[in-house]
């Protein structure tokens, strides 16, 4: 009996069972909001210059684990099919504190091949500082509008919340943007999203999970994001060294 009552309290104690249990605006508010961050880079010149938007997905014994857009750190050399990062900047991450910003700076671990599909970018951020860690979930597969929720800094115009819903968890043709085919992507109907959003994650409210990444946008109406699952194989395939598209020695 001990067993099962300590099972059962581990079970409702959880964050996940915590999650759960509260409204939709109080884990926005308590989990995903302070998950966010905005990247920014300065460059030779001292300059500092917002990206993205990047969401804590790890916790480890130096701090923690962030992603965020290929684009926002990274450019495709197609002709060698590698992943180049821009290694004249210097990257740092900001809660966007309201009034004096505190910047702390992002190591860059690796990015995504675009034209793979693999639009991520990994950072490590060294902080002993409390800060939730959003769960990695499944991909939107209904097509009946599931509710989503999203947390970003369009336009440099600092956190802000939206939701929306799903509006096709796959695109099932082939829709190419700067060269780059969309297919099997989500698309997202999440009014108020621009220029600095990317990167951000979007959370499906049911699973209290990330489900997809936002990445761009088609003809200024169709919110494009990538699936979680991708971030997931990408992962799998950098710690395991085998990501064909990303040598750490390119970088130096």
């Amino acid at each position: 009996m001990r067993t099962i009552i300590t099972l059962l309290l581990s079970i409702l104690l959880s964050p996940w069972a915590y999650s759960q249990a509260v409204s939709d605006s109080a884990f926005i508010t308590n989990q995903v909001y302070p998950a966010v961050v905005l990247l920014y880079s300065q460059d030779e010149t001292g300059s500092m210059k917002m990206h993205c938007t990047a969401t804590a997905i790890e916790k480890n014994p130096a701090g923690y684990v962030f992603v965020t857009a290929a684009h926002c750190a990274s450019e495709d050399d197609v002709e060698k099919k590698r992943v180049q990062a821009d290694v004249k900047k210097f990257f740092f991450v900001t809660f966007d504190e309201r009034k004096d910003k505190t910047f702390v700076k992002a190591k860059l671990l690796a990015c995504g091949y675009q034209h793979a599909g693999d639009d991520f970018c990994l950072f490590q951020v060294d902080s002993q500082a409390q800060i939730p860690v959003m769960p990695v979930g499944k991909d939107p597969v209904r097509y009946s509008g599931e509710a989503i929720a999203n947390v970003a800094s369009p336009l440099g115009l600092g956190k802000q919340v939206f939701r929306g819903t799903v509006s096709s968890p796959d695109l099932d043709r082939d829709v190419r943007v700067n060269d780059i085919n969309w297919q099997h992507t989500v698309l997202l109907q999440l009014p108020g999203t621009d220029g600095g959003s990317s990167g951000s994650a979007v959370v499906c409210l049911e699973q209290r999970a990330i489900c997809a990444f936002l990445v761009g946008i088609i003809d200024d109406t169709q919110i494009v994001a990538i699936p979680a699952s991708r971030l997931v194989k990408f992962r799998q395939e950098v710690d395991s060294k085998t990501y064909k598209y990303w040598k750490a020695e390119d970088q130096d």
